[in-house]
């Protein structure tokens, strides 16, 4: 990925990439690791799927430039949050937090920032749940603390969010008032559904959960009640049988049987 051309720190450059790069791999690996890890123990996937990318070269200056800073790779390190991003689509939003609190529980990732827009949308009505963290990379000759940015939602949040940049992409960030109410009254309306789905998921589970506390009180009143009839009944022993005797054998029958079985052998080659 190249900067742009008035732009002479490339050396620098491609070394702070390729932490970037391998900072996104860690969290990648590591996310792998709990999802799998999660769908053992509880018989369910927390994560839908996982998204990453480096930021632009072009979205990196227009940010520098609009926060009135330098274009150089230091001033990338130290202001830009986000060049390297992850973003964790869940299905319900129980699962964000869920998620969120396992990623800090990391020993090795360090939480630098969160910002809850679930709690507190913004005005146009984007809620997801963001956090910065930092992930030491291991070099051959040093160990590198590297940002990274993880944005945490619910398919719901996402599917607004990807439309609403698109649309505002389209007006360049200046779009007519009634398109930003009525994409506003569409972020009203994903929250409803996120929230309707979480409490139907809930009663599900506990559904579920009576299904199978009744199933196991079932058995137990049934092997109870087995226990309770051995104890009132006898169970009469078999008398043990002498074994019957087997009828002689005529000699001529008996060498009979021997020469089929001798040739029974011989036609299969075994003897």
């Amino acid at each position: 990925m190249e900067l742009p051309i008035f732009y002479d720190q490339r050396e620098e450059w491609n070394n702070a990439l390729l932490l970037y790069d391998a900072a996104l791999k860690e969290i990648n690996t590591k996310l792998e690791i709990l999802n799998n890890e999660f769908k053992m123990a509880h018989q369910y996937n927390p994560i839908e799927h996982i998204t990453s990318r480096i930021k632009t070269p072009q979205s990196i200056a227009k940010k520098l430039r609009h926060n009135g800073h330098e274009l150089t790779v230091e001033n990338i390190i130290k202001y830009i949050n986000d060049v390297a991003g992850i973003r964790i689509i869940c299905s319900f939003t129980s699962d964000i937090y869920r998620i969120a609190d396992l990623i800090a529980k990391q020993s090795d990732v360090k939480v630098l920032k969160i910002k809850d827009y679930i709690m507190s949308p913004k005005e146009n009505g984007y809620t997801s749940y963001h956090m910065i963290v930092s992930i030491p990379i291991f070099l051959s000759n040093r160990t590198v603390d590297t940002k990274v940015e993880i944005q945490i939602r619910t398919i719901a949040m996402d599917f607004w969010a990807s439309l609403e940049h698109k649309i505002y992409y389209k007006f360049e960030g200046n779009a007519p008032v009634h398109i930003k109410k009525e994409l506003k009254e569409c972020a009203d309306i994903v929250s409803y559904l996120d929230q309707k789905m979480l409490s139907l998921n809930e009663e599900i589970r506990k559904c579920n959960v009576n299904l199978e506390e009744q199933y196991q009180m079932e058995l137990l009143e049934n092997y109870k009640s087995v226990v309770a009839e051995s104890f009132g009944t006898i169970v009469e022993e078999e008398k043990e049988t002498q074994p019957k005797e087997q009828p002689a054998v005529k000699k001529d029958e008996k060498s009979k049987k021997i020469n089929k079985k001798g040739r029974k052998r011989f036609i299969f080659g075994v003897m």
